[in-house]
């Protein structure tokens, strides 16, 4: 908490500093916009600067928590020396239009991406252990090869196919792909427990080994649900990557282009 409480009001008094800057660079006779637009693509170059990080995680240059933290306080900076920079208004030209359109697409994306960073680790900790994103697939496929030969074994070892029976109109295509995505991001067990009474009703009409093949069939369907809550939840991290790093790369190219076009028609000067 003391920390939270330092990196706003630091951030605060940056952007009260900057608003202060801009005002004496403005009674000096220039045009403050230069002042500012150099401060707020030199605070955007140190947001990139968080990307090239990412990608050299062995080089020996801070550890990532500390620079998520700058990025994001540094997020709220730009957000705060882009509105100073625009004086609030909306733009007159189609570059403009194309420079906000990103600004506010990646500071939006930024925004809802801090949530995301800050809310589904703690979410899945209290489900299981996390999985990496790219390992979840194999295991899932793990899974439907067990609970399958169960339901294969089900056949000689009860001497009935209700079980059988049951896997290929419930079970299999439950365990083929991920599934009820929307329910696990909003955390709701109903999708699992209405499988799990499905499988509990079922004990009446077999006998003992039967029982216990659903038994195990129910503790990994469980298993699939995890499974699932960490896909959809850690998939949305990606969903939002594939917006927000795009965004972020076109905003520097286009700021660039609008920086070259202001310099080509101004001397810098009133």
């Amino acid at each position: 908490m003391r920390t939270l409480f330092f990196n706003t009001s630091f951030t605060i008094a940056a952007i009260v500093i900057f608003y202060w800057l801009t005002g004496l660079y403005d009674t000096s006779l220039r045009d403050p916009r230069f002042f500012d637009g150099w401060i707020l693509f030199s605070a955007m170059g140190l947001q990139f600067l968080f990307h090239i990080r990412k990608k050299l995680p062995h080089l020996p240059l801070g550890n990532a928590a500390g620079w998520m933290q700058a990025h994001i306080y540094i997020g709220y900076f730009v957000i705060g020396a882009f509105a100073l920079h625009t004086g609030f208004s909306l733009p007159d030209s189609p570059l403009d239009w194309a420079l906000w359109s990103l600004f506010v697409t990646v500071a939006i994306s930024g925004l809802f991406g801090t949530y995301l960073t800050r809310t589904i680790p703690v979410k899945i900790g209290h489900v299981s252990e996390q999985i990496i994103f790219e390992r979840i697939p194999p295991f899932q496929f793990q899974l439907a090869r067990e609970v399958e030969g169960l339901a294969a074994q089900s056949v000689a070892r009860v001497g009935s196919r209700t079980i059988s029976d049951f896997y290929m109109s419930n079970l299999r295509d439950f365990f083929k792909r991920p599934q009820n995505l929307l329910a696990h991001l909003r955390s709701s067990q109903r999708p699992l427990q209405r499988m799990c009474d499905k499988i509990d009703s079922l004990d009446r009409y077999v006998d003992e080994a039967g029982k216990e093949t659903l038994s195990t069939m129910k503790r990994l369907v469980v298993r699939k649900d995890k499974l699932d809550f960490q896909y959809a939840h850690q998939g949305a991290l990606q969903i939002w990557l594939f917006i927000h790093i795009p965004a972020t790369y076109g905003l520097i190219v286009l700021t660039g282009l609008h920086m070259a076009i202001v310099y080509a028609y101004s001397s810098g000067t009133p």
